[in-house]
């Protein structure tokens, strides 16, 4: 009920922040609120997990169980922000009940003495809590057996509770689906275009970092760590997203095929930079004639650049972007290190190329 309530009070604030948004007259003004309004999913999912725990009381009401609540905790623990998270924790609630039901079945059948349950009883509680953070498969696979040894402790029942916490569960686990299927559903594909976009201004500034390092004396390295680690975290959410992706239903499954492409190359990307900032750690490098690979380097940018606008504005306006190629005849040095070097500022050039011709494609 407590939740319920919250839930209802975001809604009702939000409605509010609505309705004051009307009066509002200043640009700050307008920017503060818009930052508060960044809270429209939380709201969405409150009012869904609101509407889902009100349709779960009147069926717990109409069906007059003796734990009827169990459907509510049911709906509470599984409703996630999105579809994919929903039907996860759907399927792992689902298999530790069935299975936690069978073991405290057998438990309650062929132990008879008091102590030994007991102790099975202890061993349950740690391990329900002790697994609730790292496997819920484990952690409700405990739980099962210990809440039916504890009804029987209790005197309320062995067999009749676990058959009721099962149906409960089943009965709550669709309930909760459903909702995040119908009410308000949280597709992945609506964020594709943030994530995409994020990983190729991630990758765009990492580069940059690490053609300092080649171009200038370096001393204080935090903004090529920083960029360092956003590519790992804006690499680690698009795949992620792309495998959240496959177990939404296929009719929300968009553009499968070519955000694999995409993953691929920026993955690609990200190791060819990474190449070039361990060649300088272990060779504390300083590229010579630098003014050849600017050419080179300046476009690179200005591909990763292109591609993000294509994706942000999703126009069909194809741009004649050419790659530019270093005159082989001209290259007067002699040193492997810049060979190297300038080697690898061509293939990421290529991947760059690459991922733009591939964001002309895509339509989100």
């Amino acid at each position: 009920v407590n939740h319920f309530f919250s839930n209802l009070g975001i809604c009702l604030n939000f409605i509010w922040v609505f309705v004051f948004i009307r009066g509002l007259k200043t640009e700050r003004e307008f920017i503060i609120i818009v930052c508060y309004l960044e809270l429209v999913n939380q709201m969405f999912l409150s009012l869904r997990v609101a509407i889902v725990m009100l349709v779960g009381f009147a069926v717990a009401k109409t069906l007059n169980f003796s734990h009827s609540y169990w459907i509510l905790l049911t709906i509470l623990v599984i409703s996630k922000p999105g579809f994919s998270l929903t039907k996860e924790r759907n399927y792992q609630r689902l298999i530790g009940t069935i299975a936690g039901a069978l073991v405290g079945i057998c438990v309650l059948i062929y132990v008879k003495d008091k102590n030994t349950l007991f102790f099975i009883l202890l061993i349950c509680m740690i391990g329900c809590f002790s697994f609730q953070r790292k496997n819920y498969v484990i952690s409700v696979l405990f739980m099962t057996p210990y809440i039916l040894v504890l009804f029987d402790f209790l005197g309320m029942g062995g067999i009749s509770v676990a058959q009721e916490r099962i149906y409960d569960t089943l009965i709550g686990s669709g309930i909760a689906l459903l909702g995040s299927y119908s009410l308000f559903p949280n597709w992945e594909h609506e964020k594709l275009k943030e994530t995409m976009i994020g990983m190729l201004k991630a990758n765009m500034n990492y580069f940059e970092q690490v053609t300092f390092l080649y171009t200038e004396q370096v001393k204080d390295y935090t903004n090529y760590k920083v960029a360092r680690k956003e590519v790992y975290v804006t690499t680690a959410n698009l795949a992620s997203l792309f495998q959240r992706m496959f177990s939404e239903p296929k009719s929300k499954q968009v553009l499968m095929k070519e955000l694999h492409q995409f993953t691929a190359l920026n993955h690609l990307l990200s190791s060819y930079i990474a190449t070039l900032s361990l060649y300088y750690k272990e060779h504390s490098f300083v590229y010579i004639n630098i003014e050849d690979l600017k050419p080179i380097s300046n476009n690179t940018v200005y591909l990763l650049n292109l591609s993000a606008e294509t994706l942000y504005k999703n126009t069909d306006t194809v741009n004649n972007v050419p790659l530019i190629r270093r005159n082989m005849n001209d290259n007067n040095s002699t040193d492997t290190g810049e060979i190297i070097i300038a080697e690898q500022f061509d293939l990421i050039q290529k991947v760059a190329y690459d991922i733009y011709k591939l964001s002309e494609k895509i339509k989100l």
